[in-house]
C-alpha cells in the first residue's frame, strides 16, 4: 500500500514538472495580428494559403486574420501595438512622410488595382474625355492620387469634371447615374461582363504611373524589437502568395469556402486571382518587391495632390532584413531568393586548370576557391553537377540542370542566351607558338578550347581566320608539334600549366593577341536576381581574396626549355646586349600602350572617356566639314541621378553608369562612338546620321534605359538632347547646341529627347515635378 502510494506521489511530482514544459511547447507558436484594408477576396489570398496550408505555423507564429471594418484605423494600430502587422495602401508614403513610424516590408502588386471604369457607349475612351463629366472617386485625395495624377497629366484638373461622392455600388454606372467610377481592374470589369455590358478602362499605370499597391507594413518598434519574427512572418507571408498564384483554381476555392465574407462566386474569384497574378509580378520575377527610388518617384504625385510637403522623408521606409553574418547586406527580395534555395547547383569548366577543372570527381582551380569564398559571403552551399566539356557545361545550364555556370567568359552572342556577373578575376590570354616561327594573327590556324569564348571573341575580331576545335590544350600543343596549326590560344597560366605538365618541344607564350580572359559568373536569362546576388558578393571579395586565391593555384614554372636557353646564351655578350635591348623596347612598348589605354577609357563603365571622346569628335568634324558628310551627336544623362546615389548609394550608382553603358553599346552601330562625358553625363557621336536619324536612335535608347532592370531592383530615366554638325561649327558649338537640348528635355519633364530647333510640347503641372 505504501508502495503504491509512493508511485503515486512520484507520478504527481513527475506530472507537476513535466506539464510547465509541455504547455511551453504548445504556445511556441507566437500570436501575431494582421489586419487587412477590405473584406475578405482574393486580394488577400497569400495571407489565407499562409495560414491554411501550414506556413505560418512552420514559421513559429499564429496569426490572426482581420476583416477591414468602418472601425479600422490601419496605421493607428499597428503603431500603437493594436495589431502587428497590416497591409495599406501606397497612401502610405503620405502617414510616413508625416512622421509616423512605420516601415514597409513588401507590396503584393506591382501596379495598382484601381482605376477609372467607364461604359463603351459613354464615348469616354481617355482621360481628356472626362472633362465635364461625371466621375465617381472617393473624396480622399490620398486614397486616388493616381488617378488625379493621371487626370492631370492629361491636362484635367479636378475643377474639369464633377467628382462625385463613391457610392461603392457599380449600379450607379450601369443606370447613368456617373459617367466614370473608381474600381478595381480585378473586381468590376468582370462583373460588367457576366452581365454582357460593354466597358473601357483608364488605369494610370497605362498612363506612366505605376503605383504599389496592397503594401505589408508593420512598425519600427516591433521591427526593432522582433527583427526575425518579421523576417519569419515575411518569407511565411511571400510563400503563401507564390503558392497561391500557382494555384488560383484551388486557392479561389479556399476563399469561397472559408474566407467568402461578400458572397462572391467561384468564377469572380478566379477571375480575380488571374488579373491580380499579372499586377503582382508586372516588371519583376520575385513577389513583393520594393525598392526606395520607386517610393521617392511615388511621392512625387502626392507632392502634386499637396498631400505632402516638400520637407518630407521616408528614411527607413523601406524593409532592409537583417546583414548576413559576413556583413552583406541583401534587399527583402534577394533574401527571400537564397532563403528558398539554400543550395545551388553549379556547372564548371572541367579542363581549364589551373583556373577551372574536375580531378577526381571534386572541383579544383581558381574558379573553385572563388565560388567557396562567395558561397561563404552569402552563406549558401553549392552543389557541383559534373560535366564533359565546357559546351556540355553550357548546354546543361541552358537547360536548367544547373542554375550556374561558375567560371566563363561574357560574349555579344552568349548575352542573348545567358545572364553574366561582373567580372571578378581577369587573366591574360597567350598565344603559344613554336619558338621563333612567324604568324599571321588574322590568318592562323590556331587551335581553341571547344567551348571557350575565345571561339567567338577571335571569330568576330578576325573574320578569316581558321580556328580548330580541340577538346583540351594537350590536344592543341600535340597539333602544334605536328604543324596542323600555328599556334594554341587560351590564358596565359593554362598555357603554362600545361607546357608544365606535359613534355613539348620549342613552344613559347607570346601576347600577340593583347587580350584578357574576364572570368564571370553565368546563370539562365530568368535568373537576373541570382546574377544581382553574386554582383553583391563580388563587390565585397578585397585585395586578400584575391591574393591568396591566385598565389594558391597559380605558380610561376620552375623550368621552361626557353628561359634554360636564354640562360646559357647570357654568356654572349653580344647576344645578351641584344636580348636586353629588345626586351627593354618590348616593356616600353607595352607600357606605352598600356598608358595610352588608360587615358583613352573610362575606368568606370569601359567606354571612351572625355578627352577621347573629344578627340575623335574633332576627327569627325573635320571630316565631315571636308568632304560634307552628315555628323549628328546625342548628349544624355541620367535623371535625378543623385537621388540613386544619396538612396542607394555610390555601389548602386556605379551599377547604373556600368548598366547604361553596356546596354548602349550593345545597341547602337558599329560606326557610333559612345564616350562618357563626366559624371552621369554620355555623349554618343553618330557619324553619317542626320538629326531625324539621330533622334530615332536617341528614342530608341531611351525605351531601353527605362525599361532595364538594375541590379538594386529598380529602373532610372534619361533624358537626351540631339544636335547635327552644320558648316562652321566647332567642338564647343556642337556640344553646346546638343547640351541645350538636353536642357529643354529636363525642363520638359525628363525621360525624354528633344532635338535642336524644335519647340519642346507643353508641359503640365505634374511634369514638373514627377520622374517615370
Amino acid at each position: 500500500m505504501l508502495r503504491i502510494a509512493g508511485m503515486k506521489f512520484k507520478h504527481i511530482i513527475l506530472t507537476l514538472l513535466v506539464w510547465p514544459l509541455s504547455s511551453l511547447v504548445w504556445t511556441a507558436e507566437v500570436p501575431v495580428s494582421l489586419q487587412l484594408l477590405w473584406k475578405h477576396q482574393f486580394q488577400f489570398a497569400g495571407y489565407y494559403v499562409a495560414k491554411e496550408r501550414g506556413f505560418y505555423k512552420e514559421a513559429g507564429l499564429d496569426v490572426e486574420i482581420k476583416e477591414f471594418s468602418n472601425q479600422t484605423d490601419l496605421v493607428g494600430d499597428v503603431v500603437n501595438g493594436n495589431n502587428t502587422f497590416a497591409v495599406g495602401r501606397s497612401s502610405l508614403i503620405v502617414d510616413k512622410g508625416r512622421g509616423s513610424p512605420i516601415v514597409a516590408l513588401m507590396a503584393a502588386f506591382q501596379q495598382s488595382p484601381l482605376m477609372l471604369i467607364t461604359k463603351t457607349s459613354s464615348g469616354i475612351e481617355t482621360p481628356q474625355d472626362l472633362k465635364g463629366q461625371r466621375v465617381m472617386i472617393t473624396k480622399d485625395a490620398e486614397q486616388v492620387a493616381e488617378i488625379l495624377a493621371m487626370m492631370l497629366r492629361q491636362g484635367v484638373r479636378e475643377a474639369d469634371f464633377d467628382q462625385q461622392d463613391h457610392s461603392f455600388n457599380l449600379e450607379d454606372l450601369v443606370n447613368g447615374v456617373t459617367d466614370a467610377y473608381g474600381a478595381y481592374l480585378s473586381n468590376e470589369p468582370y462583373q460588367l461582363q457576366q452581365r454582357g455590358i460593354p466597358y473601357h478602362v483608364l488605369h494610370p499605370r497605362d498612363f506612366g504611373f505605376d503605383m504599389y499597391s496592397d503594401i505589408l507594413f508593420t512598425s519600427e518598434r516591433y521591427l526593432a524589437e522582433h527583427p526575425e519574427k518579421v523576417q519569419a512572418f515575411l518569407h511565411a507571408t511571400i510563400r503563401g502568395w507564390e503558392h497561391a498564384f500557382e494555384h488560383i483554381d484551388d486557392t479561389a476555392e479556399l476563399i469561397f469556402q472559408n474566407y467568402n465574407s461578400q458572397s462572391r462566386s467561384l468564377g469572380a474569384l478566379k477571375y480575380e486571382g488571374r488579373v491580380l497574378k499579372e499586377l503582382a509580378y508586372a516588371g519583376t520575377d520575385q513577389f513583393g518587391e520594393i525598392n526606395a527610388l520607386r517610393f521617392q518617384q511615388m511621392a512625387n504625385i502626392y507632392l502634386v495632390t499637396g498631400a505632402l510637403g516638400k520637407e518630407y522623408s521616408l528614411d527607413s521606409f523601406v524593409y532592409q532584413p537583417p546583414k548576413l553574418s559576413t556583413g552583406i547586406q541583401l534587399s527583402q527580395g534577394q533574401a527571400h531568393y537564397l532563403f528558398q534555395r539554400p543550395s545551388l547547383k553549379m556547372c564548371v569548366n572541367p579542363s581549364a586548370m589551373p583556373y577551372d577543372g574536375i580531378i577526381n570527381g571534386r572541383h579544383q582551380g581558381v574558379v573553385f576557391s572563388y565560388m567557396a569564398r562567395l558561397a561563404e559571403l552569402l552563406g549558401i552551399q553549392l552543389q557541383l553537377v559534373p560535366t564533359l566539356s565546357q559546351t556540355e557545361s553550357l548546354r546543361a545550364l541552358e537547360e536548367g540542370r544547373c542554375q550556374l555556370l561558375a567560371g566563363t567568359m561574357q560574349t555579344p552572342q552568349r548575352s542573348e542566351k545567358l545572364r553574366y556577373s561582373r567580372p571578378y578575376l581577369s587573366t591574360p590570354i597567350g598565344l603559344a607558338t613554336q619558338s621563333g616561327s612567324t604568324i599571321d594573327i588574322g590568318q592562323g590556324p590556331f587551335a581553341v578550347a571547344e567551348g571557350t569564348a575565345q571561339l567567338e571573341v577571335l571569330s568576330n575580331r578576325y573574320p578569316s581566320i581558321t580556328l580548330v576545335e580541340v577538346a583540351d590544350i594537350e590536344e592543341g600543343f600535340a597539333k602544334l608539334d605536328e604543324g596542323e596549326v600555328q599556334g594554341v590560344v587560351a590564358a596565359r597560366a593554362i598555357l603554362e600549366s600545361a607546357m608544365q605538365r606535359g613534355s613539348y618541344g620549342d613552344i613559347e607564350i607570346g601576347n600577340q593577341l593583347n587580350d584578357n580572359w574576364d572570368l564571370s559568373i553565368a546563370a539562365r536569362l530568368q535568373d537576373q536576381r541570382l546574377v544581382d546576388i553574386f554582383n553583391i558578393a563580388i563587390s565585397h571579395l578585397n585585395s586578400l581574396d584575391h591574393q591568396s586565391i591566385r598565389r594558391q593555384w597559380i605558380k610561376e614554372p620552375e623550368s621552361v626549355r626557353f628561359n634554360m636557353r636564354l640562360f646559357w646564351q647570357i654568356f654572349s655578350g653580344t647576344v645578351l646586349l641584344l636580348i636586353f635591348l629588345g626586351y627593354r623596347y618590348k616593356v616600353v612598348n607595352d607600357y606605352n600602350r598600356r598608358l595610352k589605354q588608360l587615358a583613352a577609357y573610362d575606368q568606370l563603365t569601359g567606354v571612351s572617356n572625355r578627352h577621347a571622346l573629344s578627340s575623335k569628335l574633332n576627327d569627325h568634324i573635320s571630316i565631315a566639314n571636308r568632304y560634307g558628310r552628315k555628323l549628328s551627336v546625342i548628349f544624355f544623362d541620367v535623371d535625378n541621378f543623385k537621388n540613386v546615389n544619396d538612396t542607394l548609394g555610390h555601389i548602386a550608382g556605379d551599377e547604373v553608369l556600368m548598366g547604361i553603358a553596356s546596354s548602349v553599346l550593345a545597341n547602337i552601330r558599329k560606326a557610333d562612338i559612345l564616350g562618357r562625358w563626366g559624371g552621369d553625363e554620355f555623349m554618343i557621336l553618330l557619324p553619317e546620321q542626320d538629326v531625324e536619324q539621330a533622334c530615332v536612335e536617341a528614342e530608341k535608347l531611351r525605351v531601353l534605359i527605362a525599361n532595364h532592370h538594375f541590379p538594386f531592383g529598380g529602373r532610372v530615366s534619361c533624358s537626351f538632347g540631339v544636335a547635327q554638325y552644320h558648316p562652321g561649327m566647332d567642338e564647343d558649338a556642337l556640344v553646346t547646341t546638343a547640351d541645350k537640348a538636353l536642357y529643354k528635355a529636363k525642363e520638359n519633364g525628363r525621360n525624354q529627347v528633344i532635338s535642336a530647333g524644335i519647340t519642346p510640347p507643353p508641359q503640365s503641372d505634374l511634369e514638373a515635378v514627377y520622374e517615370i
